[in-house]
């Protein structure tokens, strides 16, 4: 975490003294900015709003003398992530609700390298669009969103304490990480996709900015992509298990979405 926030503060400072009158519009301005932000993962099962915070720096160079263009450079560390919705858990012979669950929240974190262009519309007033990409640091919660759907709950009927005929399936689900708790068996780390938003200007070097981000990366990649499996010698009811789950557990992508509002100071 500290080296998060040198690394933000250390992009704030990059300017001398020489830099601060923003009425020199030709010169590269920089700037702190801190805020919140409501994000969810979008696709197949979307989740809940879940509010986050957000701070970084930031570093702009004017693409034309009286900068009406301009590209900025952010780095920024973003905790987001979704609230858990609840689910009616289906019986698996019937397809009735037999009871309502609520999925776990999830918290993400990420450091974000946002690349916007910039079209000033009035001297307090920018219009900005592009695009990001980041890294995962950590994650914490129920790591997989999909694992509730229909096809997926019947994975945990596979249990050997119940029924001791599972025991080989249970072991091979285990072994390809449908049954890990671990989160390196589920998180793709790398994530990007588009932005866009607006900023406005005050003279005292204070601004304002809204920014909606769309990733583009499937969060579970990993766990998603299904990769169908065999088990040597299965007699018949076993198979027909195995069977079911390689013609039914299909997964759609889930994606990064952000709303973030922050306040910041310009250099």
């Amino acid at each position: 975490m500290k080296k998060i926030l040198l690394s933000i503060a250390f992009l704030g400072l990059l300017t001398t003294n020489s830099f601060a009158q923003r009425n020199h519009r030709n010169l590269i301005e920089t700037g702190i900015k801190v805020g919140g932000n409501m994000s969810r993962l979008t696709g197949g099962n979307t989740q809940d709003f879940k509010p986050g915070v957000q701070i970084g720096g930031t570093i702009e160079v004017p693409l034309s003398f009286y900068k009406k263009f301009a590209v900025q450079a952010e780095l920024q560390y973003s905790v987001q992530g979704y609230k858990g919705a609840e689910y009616d858990q289906l019986d698996i012979v019937t397809g009735k609700a037999i009871e309502t669950k609520k999925l776990e929240d999830v918290t993400m974190h990420y450091m974000y390298l946002p690349i916007t262009f910039k079209y000033y519309a009035s001297k307090n007033f920018s219009i900005e669009f592009g695009g990001q990409v980041g890294y995962m640091l950590d994650a914490k919660g129920q790591f997989d969103a999909n694992k509730y759907n229909t096809a997926r709950e019947y994975l945990y009927l596979t249990d050997p304490r119940y029924t001791a005929s599972f025991s080989q399936l249970d072991q091979a689900l285990f072994e390809a990480g449908y049954r890990s708790k671990d989160p390196d068996d589920f998180y793709e780390k790398l994530d990007y996709g588009i932005t866009g938003g607006f900023t406005y200007y005050m003279q005292s070097g204070v601004f304002l900015n809204f920014r909606y981000y769309m990733g583009l990366q499937d969060v579970y990649k990993k766990d998603n992509d299904y990769r169908k499996f065999t088990i040597p010698d299965a007699g018949v009811e076993l198979q027909r298990e195995i069977d079911y789950m390689n013609n039914n557990l299909k997964f759609a992508p889930l994606t990064n979405t952000s709303v973030q509002l922050s306040v910041g100071y310009k250099f």
